[in-house]
Protein backbone atom coordinates (compact mmCIF):
# COMPACT_ATOMS: atom_id res chain seq x y z
CA UNK A 1 0.00 0.00 0.00
CA UNK A 2 1.36 3.48 -0.67
CA UNK A 3 1.52 5.98 2.03
CA UNK A 4 -0.61 8.43 0.45
CA UNK A 5 -3.17 5.82 1.19
CA UNK A 6 -2.47 5.47 4.38
CA UNK A 7 -2.76 9.09 5.12
CA UNK A 8 -5.97 8.44 3.50
CA UNK A 9 -7.35 5.95 5.38
CA UNK A 10 -6.78 7.37 8.86
CA UNK A 11 -7.91 10.47 11.10
CA UNK A 12 -5.06 12.28 12.80
CA UNK A 13 -6.90 11.46 16.44
CA UNK A 14 -6.56 7.84 15.40
CA UNK A 15 -2.72 8.11 14.61
CA UNK A 16 -1.48 10.73 17.99
CA UNK A 17 -2.01 8.23 20.84
CA UNK A 18 -0.17 5.25 18.61
CA UNK A 19 3.24 7.93 18.51
CA UNK A 20 2.09 9.15 22.36
CA UNK A 21 2.19 5.07 23.03
CA UNK A 22 6.05 4.60 20.52
CA UNK A 23 7.44 7.76 21.46
CA UNK A 24 6.70 9.04 25.31
CA UNK A 25 6.77 12.54 25.81
CA UNK A 26 5.62 13.44 22.04
CA UNK A 27 1.85 14.34 23.22
CA UNK A 28 3.72 17.61 23.85
CA UNK A 29 4.15 18.36 20.03
CA UNK A 30 0.55 17.67 18.99
CA UNK A 31 0.39 21.06 16.88
CA UNK A 32 3.04 20.58 14.98
CA UNK A 33 2.54 16.73 14.40
CA UNK A 34 -0.98 18.03 13.43
CA UNK A 35 0.39 20.47 11.11
CA UNK A 36 2.59 17.83 9.22
CA UNK A 37 -0.80 15.32 8.94
CA UNK A 38 -2.64 18.34 7.28
CA UNK A 39 0.24 19.21 5.06
CA UNK A 40 0.78 15.79 3.70
CA UNK A 41 -2.76 15.15 3.21
CA UNK A 42 -2.88 17.97 0.97
CA UNK A 43 0.03 16.74 -0.90
CA UNK A 44 0.06 15.28 -4.53
CA UNK A 45 2.26 12.29 -4.07
CA UNK A 46 5.20 11.77 -6.21
CA UNK A 47 5.28 7.72 -7.71
CA UNK A 48 8.19 6.06 -6.41
CA UNK A 49 9.05 2.65 -7.00
CA UNK A 50 11.46 2.63 -3.51
CA UNK A 51 9.68 1.41 -0.77
CA UNK A 52 9.08 1.60 3.26
CA UNK A 53 10.44 -1.07 4.57
CA UNK A 54 9.56 -2.46 8.15
CA UNK A 55 11.89 -4.49 9.58
CA UNK A 56 13.18 -6.45 12.59
CA UNK A 57 16.53 -4.36 13.35
CA UNK A 58 19.71 -4.97 15.38
CA UNK A 59 19.63 -2.61 18.61
CA UNK A 60 22.76 -1.35 20.11
CA UNK A 61 23.27 -4.45 22.51
CA UNK A 62 23.95 -7.85 20.73
CA UNK A 63 20.59 -9.63 22.48
CA UNK A 64 18.17 -6.92 21.28
CA UNK A 65 16.14 -6.18 18.55
CA UNK A 66 13.17 -3.46 17.62
CA UNK A 67 10.77 -3.36 14.69
CA UNK A 68 11.45 -0.31 12.08
CA UNK A 69 12.01 0.97 8.52
CA UNK A 70 15.80 2.85 7.78
CA UNK A 71 16.56 6.24 7.97
CA UNK A 72 16.94 6.37 4.17
CA UNK A 73 13.52 5.35 3.03
CA UNK A 74 12.87 8.84 4.60
CA UNK A 75 15.79 10.70 2.82
CA UNK A 76 13.34 12.73 0.01
CA UNK A 77 11.07 15.05 -0.31
CA UNK A 78 7.27 14.69 1.52
CA UNK A 79 6.09 14.28 -2.27
CA UNK A 80 7.91 11.17 -2.62
CA UNK A 81 7.90 9.97 0.35
CA UNK A 82 3.87 9.55 0.25
CA UNK A 83 4.35 8.30 -3.07
CA UNK A 84 6.55 5.00 -1.56
CA UNK A 85 5.18 1.74 -1.30
CA UNK A 86 5.06 0.84 2.70
CA UNK A 87 5.54 -2.74 3.31
CA UNK A 88 6.72 -5.26 6.23
CA UNK A 89 8.96 -8.16 6.48
CA UNK A 90 8.01 -11.50 7.72
CA UNK A 91 7.87 -11.27 11.76
CA UNK A 92 7.11 -7.87 11.88
CA UNK A 93 3.95 -7.29 13.66
CA UNK A 94 3.16 -3.40 13.14
CA UNK A 95 -0.18 -2.75 11.62
CA UNK A 96 -0.99 -0.34 9.22
CA UNK A 97 -1.99 2.37 11.97
CA UNK A 98 1.30 1.41 13.66
CA UNK A 99 3.49 2.06 10.72
CA UNK A 100 2.02 5.15 9.42
CA UNK A 101 2.23 6.90 13.05
CA UNK A 102 6.55 5.76 12.44
CA UNK A 103 6.19 7.02 9.24
CA UNK A 104 4.49 10.55 10.43
CA UNK A 105 7.49 10.75 13.36
CA UNK A 106 9.99 9.95 10.58
CA UNK A 107 8.66 12.21 7.81
CA UNK A 108 8.71 15.14 9.70
CA UNK A 109 12.52 14.52 12.10
CA UNK A 110 14.21 13.34 8.74
CA UNK A 111 12.36 13.78 5.44
CA UNK A 112 12.94 17.01 3.33
CA UNK A 113 10.01 19.64 4.60
CA UNK A 114 8.11 22.28 2.87
CA UNK A 115 9.03 25.93 3.85
CA UNK A 116 5.52 25.69 5.59
CA UNK A 117 6.96 23.40 8.28
CA UNK A 118 9.94 25.34 8.58
CA UNK A 119 8.91 26.64 12.24
CA UNK A 120 7.00 23.21 13.41
CA UNK A 121 10.41 21.50 12.53
CA UNK A 122 12.42 24.07 14.51
CA UNK A 123 10.55 22.82 17.57
CA UNK A 124 10.56 19.04 17.16
CA UNK A 125 13.98 19.18 16.17
CA UNK A 126 15.17 21.28 19.83
CA UNK A 127 15.39 18.32 21.89
CA UNK A 128 14.59 20.80 25.22
CA UNK A 129 11.66 21.41 24.31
Amino acid sequence: MRLYELVQAYEFDEIMPIIVDMFPGTGKFRPQLQQAWELLRGMKPVDSKKEIRYKLMKGSREDEQYMGAEDRDFNATWEVILGKNVTRDRGVDLNDAEMLANCLVNICLIGRHPKAFNAAYDILSTPDL
